[in-house]
């Protein structure tokens, strides 16, 4: 009986990542938007409360934080309730998902599952961390997470498809510092 839940809750788990990914692909191309600590087009700078149509996303562009919470809202996750002024914004997901004890550290050797949220904590407004999600394996060798790619939008490309491990070592220390498994999410 345990093991046909666990096999439930898997097959449900895959069907929103799968979900995800496939929405993912459709917002590929789509400019990236700096967040400047303050917004004067849009109220909801993250597109947490009010999101919107694909062509909205193409004029006005989005960020790493903005990205994920729109694929969240494509498969109808509901958004955990707050009035923090920056909802939805890097800052916020860190000390949302370390509140929950869903935090966990990332680690380069190991071998992580399509769906992994992969965060860089926000510091300021000229280092505001980073979210992107794990995409797709490594085809010689799938337990290799950083041959494997991820999915995000990033400021030197809007939308796209990159390597693990290239965005992670664009310095000598390491970018990535934790890591939120599939099942995780809010």
């Amino acid at each position: 009986f345990l093991i046909l839940l666990f096999l439930k809750k898997y097959m449900e788990s895959n069907k929103k990542v799968k979900g995800i990914l496939e929405y993912a692909d459709t917002l590929i191309g789509i400019k990236y938007t700096w967040w400047e600590g303050n917004e004067k087009d849009r109220e909801d700078p993250f597109y947490y409360d009010d999101p919107k149509n694909i062509n909205f996303y193409k004029t006005h562009g989005i960020n790493c934080a903005s990205f994920i919470n729109i694929l969240l809202h494509k498969i109808g996750v509901k958004l955990p309730p707050s009035d923090n002024k920056y909802k939805g914004g890097t800052d916020f997901w860190y000390n949302y998902f370390d509140a929950n004890n869903k935090l966990k550290p990332f680690d380069y050797t190991k071998n992580y599952d399509i769906g992994t949220l992969f965060l860089r904590k926000y510091r300021n407004v000229e280092d505001q961390g980073h979210l992107s999600v794990f995409y797709s394996k490594y085809d010689k060798n799938p337990k290799m997470s950083l041959y494997g790619n991820i999915i995000h939008a990033y400021a030197y490309g809007g939308v796209g498809v990159t390597n693990l491990g290239q965005s992670h070592f664009l310095d000598d220390v390491g970018y990535y510092e934790y890591i939120v498994e599939p099942n995780g999410r809010c």
